[in-house]
């Protein structure tokens, strides 16, 4: 059964890795590619998660950052009052400009993993749709 989780790294002038269980199993040029693999496998991209760090300082115990490939991506919290106590809200947000510019994806869920997988597989669609043309990264490293 393939993996439902794939990760993706930067190979330098190889372009970008999909791993799955940690060994490479597709190279790609651009990261879109990469993503676009991912999520045609009915796969979500394996971000690396976090707590949430803001002026240094650790946030509150439900709080936690995604990144990918090292920029922060987003955010899932954990609601411990008011009518959404004991939901976990997710959201998509990044300025990084090796892709566009984020859409603002968020929602709430049950439970934490759900809130993870949610967000997850938002990025993951949403990278996947990014217009075809190299991303300014890409343009950068030549490809």
């Amino acid at each position: 059964m393939p993996a439902d989780r794939l990760k993706v790294r930067d190979a330098a002038e190889d372009g970008y890795e999909v791993l799955e269980n940690g060994e490479p199993i597709w190279s790609f040029e651009t990261i879109v590619e990469a993503v676009q693999f991912v999520r045609d496998r009915d796969a979500r991209l394996w971000l690396d998660w976090g707590r949430t760090v803001i002026g240094g300082q650790t946030v509150g115990p439900q709080d936690f950052e995604p990144s990918f490939l090292g920029s922060g991506v987003g955010r899932v919290l954990g609601e411990q009052h008011g009518p959404s106590k004991d939901k976990w809200f997710w959201s998509i947000s990044t300025n990084d400009k090796r892709w566009r510019v984020h859409g603002g994806q968020r929602g709430r869920e049950d439970t934490k993993d759900a809130a993870v997988a949610a967000l997850e597989r938002e990025f993951t669609k949403y990278l996947a749709a990014t217009p075809p043309k190299p991303s300014p990264y890409a343009q950068a490293k030549g490809t």
